[in-house]
């Protein structure tokens, strides 16, 4: 792991405007007390944006620590809850792509190489539909029917089966995403929306731990995943693209020195970041934040990051426990 992580070159992160102050929760060792932490400072949060929108209904998060055997510093809130993923599935896609490659049954092209990494860094939903046909064997087009649609169909599921038997549920990653609308068979696979795309903050953060411990694909795979999924976070100015200054907002709310891979989402009313986060403390954490009716409130999910990023800065390594 730490060769890997040293491929990754390390990022300097500037610290952000002071925020609110922390819930005072001591940080736990158990799941359960870690729970009880992330209760607080989720009620804190919702207290502090309640006047733009957020409810206690519209935030999930979910935590992973990611240091040493048994739980450590892992929990969650409402992390069970299904939503709307927006580009969030696409870390699923890269998964699936890199577990095809690793297994022989996909080979790599210019093409496809070059989609999965405008998938991945600009979130470029046109790259998204090439990978999921080159990963699935389906390609979109007028409606189909009979044999050749329920065919159709179960190819498209191959990501959710893939998945499925390693024990994740609540999953559906079938779907391409668009920039306007889907047509033809796109739109009849979507089943008037009950087909939609979906997955739980729990489901993602389970997703980057198995990728951080490469228990996903083999070396070369895992080295990939984290290349593309790494975020330069200390950029003063905005960047121009979306993708990247979601996690350059996160970032700015976390100690100098930190590293993040990250991919976020959002569309709708529906508004997700999660993250892999090495403090310079050593702390290694996963940690998935899922939004509802605040996608125009930025500062949200900085302030969250915040807050958890405090109470690994303060908590003792699993040794000292």
């Amino acid at each position: 792991m730490a060769l890997l992580l040293a491929a990754v070159a390390p990022l300097a992160l500037p610290l952000a405007a002071t925020p609110a102050t922390p819930a005072t929760v001591t940080p736990a060792a158990g799941r359960a007390d870690a729970s009880v932490w992330l209760a607080a400072i989720a009620k804190d949060v919702v207290t502090e944006f309640s006047g733009k929108g957020l409810t206690s209904d519209g935030l999930s998060i979910s935590v992973l620590d990611l240091r040493g055997p048994g739980p450590g510093l892992s929990g969650s809130v409402r992390g069970n809850v299904s939503y709307y993923p927006a580009s969030v599935i696409k870390a699923f896609y890269l998964a699936y792509y890199e577990a095809r490659k690793e297994s022989g049954a996909l080979s790599d092209t210019p093409e496809i190489v070059r989609a999965v990494r405008d998938m991945i860094r600009v979130s470029s939903n046109d790259a998204t539909g090439f990978v999921v046909d080159a990963i699935t064997g389906t390609t979109s087009g007028p409606e189909l029917s009979g044999a050749e649609w329920e065919s159709w169909k179960e190819k498209r599921n191959a990501v959710n089966r893939f998945f499925e038997k390693r024990g994740y549920r609540d999953l559906n990653a079938n779907q391409k995403t668009f920039c306007e609308d889907a047509y033809g068979r796109e739109q009849a696979f979507r089943d008037g929306g009950r087909n939609r795309n979906r997955m739980t903050p729990d489901s993602v953060a389970r997703l980057f731990a198995e990728v951080a411990r490469g228990e996903i694909a083999g070396r070369a795979g895992m080295a990939e995943m984290l290349t593309l999924l790494s975020r330069e976070v200390t950029a003063d100015k905005p960047l121009e693209e979306g993708e990247l200054e979601e996690a350059r907002l996160a970032g700015h709310a976390l100690p100098p020195g930190t590293r993040m891979w990250a991919k976020s989402g959002d569309a709708y009313d529906v508004h997700h970041l999660v993250s892999r986060i090495v403090l310079p403390n050593g702390a290694d954490f996963v940690l998935a934040v899922f939004t509802k009716g605040v996608k125009t409130v930025p500062d949200v999910i900085p302030r969250v990051y915040a807050k958890v990023a405090e109470q690994f800065s303060g908590a003792a390594p699993p040794s000292a426990r």
